[in-house]
């Protein structure tokens, strides 16, 4: 038995950003490890303004954010609405 290679799109955990229809507008993030993919969900609802992001696991939406508008007093992004 060979060691296993991935493939480009062979990753258990996918942070989506979604459009204004609720389809996938942007993958932000792939990974293979839920704590990598965590963290990277955390940190785009920090980069991301006015926008849905999801963190799935294949088909499975684990959890969902959505933000709103960068507030220059704080240097923070609100979340709007989170569902996990």
């Amino acid at each position: 038995m060979g060691i296993r290679t991935n493939a480009i799109h062979d990753f258990n955990y996918q942070i989506h950003m979604l459009g204004s229809d609720g389809k996938v507008f942007e993958t932000l993030a792939m990974a293979n490890n839920f704590n990598v993919a965590k963290a990277a969900f955390e940190a785009s609802l920090n980069e991301r303004s006015w926008c849905t992001i999801e963190l799935c696991n294949g088909g499975r939406i684990i959890e969902q954010a959505t933000t709103g508008g960068y507030d220059t007093e704080t240097k923070t992004v609100p979340i709007l609405n989170r569902r996990k």
